[in-house]
């Protein structure tokens, strides 16, 4: 939904100086020349992607918080929260833009300016926001936050950009390019991560998944990664009930729908949730319905023998951790909740404050303690490029490495390792990752399962089914019955994979 714009607290040349007397003006610094204020909304926008381009910050820690210190709500606000995430999910394709309309290169630029101009042309080209205004708003902007120097240039390339924009000539001079450089400017996706997407697709076709792995599939989920996805609301079993958290979203003048892959999932239109009580007191929260359903089948699988004796190895932030003990306490279990960062350890605690069968503690999945054996269900969601959730930290395309993949399948195949080596003789492990990529998934499981000979993939479908209507879905949820593997442009998820490992 776009937001209309915010009005701009003073406008250029106008800000309140009536009172200020003439000795004060006299005795400015005449190294302090005067600039305009420009919208605070803008202001604080920058600020925010600023930090991110800076200092590694998340968007979506960062804007709730200073979106509310600041008292911007309603329009403004959702104004505010466009201007961030789609500066960000576009950011490829601003760069190419200005490399266009520049004489400068993109790499050349101050980041200050670079970060202004981004938002200019989202404001521009997405946003329907007015030439004059979101020109003369970014001018102010490089003037207030970056140097004066440099309006002259964040004015000549926004106005170049609508200009060539208007005429077909920006479209012209991207069809031209090849269709890799093309998709990777179009969506804003480094070209590595669109070839794991590629072999992603291909590979699930392999399995025996029906969901297409054509060139139409693959720029389906790109452009599913750059639009807004819904709040996804999770009423935690024996806390909260689904109808009085759903009657609780829409007396905060929110649209909600039941999930389609969570029997305790919402799926909510907007606003925050941290304005409801079941979120605030952790009865209910903010989980993507993959994730959730994930949770459930790690939780619900059936098991022969005893099932009290719990363990989720790499529990941060603690959204899977609460729903597992949440649905473990109606039957008696208890859960051990292990992260390795102490961080992230103190948000699992956040999350599971509610419960009383949780016991959080800080430790090395790796080397989780030797003495603790016998666990009759062990969840491992295993850290990983995070590929999978692209559309909700967009960011994260332009950190994430190819380099690091070997480092990062070799710590997720020593957590699936130690998983198993604690698990009791017939207990299950569940894998699973925020990534499609068959490094990090199938390839990786299939490789632990045969150096180790000791664990058997079960089949996923008639769990599935009796969580949700998984038949329902186009190519069903699983790949050869035996590999979970959500897709955004699907299933209206994170790209959540998950495997069910039967320990022999």
């Amino acid at each position: 939904m776009r937001s209309d714009r915010p009005s701009k607290k003073y406008s250029a040349g106008n800000s309140p100086r009536e009172n200020r007397s003439r000795k004060r003006r006299e005795n400015r610094s005449q190294q302090q020349e005067w600039r305009p204020q420009t919208d605070r909304v803008r202001t604080l926008v920058f600020q925010v992607l600023l930090a991110v381009e800076t200092k590694d910050a998340y968007a979506n820690l960062l804007l709730p918080p200073r979106l509310t210190r600041a008292h911007i709500a309603g329009r403004d606000a959702g104004f505010a929260t466009e201007l961030t995430y789609g500066t960000l999910r576009s950011q490829g394709y601003y760069d190419w833009i200005i490399d266009e309309c520049s004489t400068r290169p993109v790499a050349a630029l101050e980041k200050e300016v670079l970060i202004i101009l981004r938002m200019g042309l989202h404001q521009l080209l997405n946003m329907r926001v007015a030439t004059h205004a979101a020109v003369s708003e970014s001018v102010n902007l490089t003037k207030q936050e970056a140097n004066e120097g440099a309006a002259g240039l964040v004015n000549g390339v926004l106005r170049q950009a609508v200009r060539l924009a208007d005429s077909g000539e920006l479209a012209s001079r991207l069809s031209a390019l090849s269709k890799s450089r093309r998709l990777a400017i179009e969506y804003s996706h480094p070209a590595w991560i669109i070839a794991a997407y590629r072999a992603a697709l291909s590979e699930q076709a392999k399995l025996g998944a029906q969901i297409p792995s054509d060139d139409d599939s693959l720029a389906a989920l790109l452009a599913e990664n750059n639009r807004a996805p819904y709040i996804n609301l999770v009423a935690r079993p024996g806390l909260a009930d689904r109808e009085e958290l759903a009657d609780a979203v829409e007396d905060m003048g929110q649209d909600v729908a039941y999930s389609t892959l969570s029997p305790w999932g919402l799926i909510v239109s907007g606003g925050d949730p941290a304005n409801l009580e079941a979120v605030a007191s952790a009865r209910a929260g903010v989980e993507d319905q993959g994730s959730q359903l994930v949770a459930g089948i790690a939780a619900t699988y059936p098991l022969a023998g005893s099932d009290q004796k719990w363990l989720d190895l790499c529990a941060g932030p603690g959204g899977k951790a609460a729903l597992m003990a949440a649905l473990g306490r109606q039957r008696g279990a208890q859960l051990i909740a292990n992260e390795v960062s102490p961080h992230r350890a103190k948000l699992v605690e956040d999350s599971v404050k509610a419960l009383d069968n949780v016991q959080v503690v800080c430790k090395d999945g790796t080397q989780f303690p030797g003495v603790e054996r016998g666990y009759d269900r062990v969840l491992v969601d295993a850290p990983c490029t995070g590929l999978g959730a692209l559309r909700r930290h967009p960011e994260s395309r332009y950190r994430a490495r190819n380099e690091t993949i070997p480092d990062i399948t070799d710590l997720q195949a020593r957590l699936l390792d130690r998983a198993l080596e604690v698990c009791r003789p017939g207990g299950l492990v569940i894998y699973a990752t925020c990534s499609p990529h068959p490094a990090e998934t199938t390839f990786l499981v299939e490789r632990v399962l045969k150096q180790r000979g000791d664990g058997q993939l079960k089949e996923l479908t008639p769990v599935c089914n009796q969580l949700i209507d998984a038949e329902a879905w186009p190519g069903g949820l699983g790949c050869a019955d035996k590999y979970l593997q959500l897709w955004p442009h699907v299933h209206a998820s994170d790209a959540m994979f998950a495997v069910v490992i039967s320990k022999n």
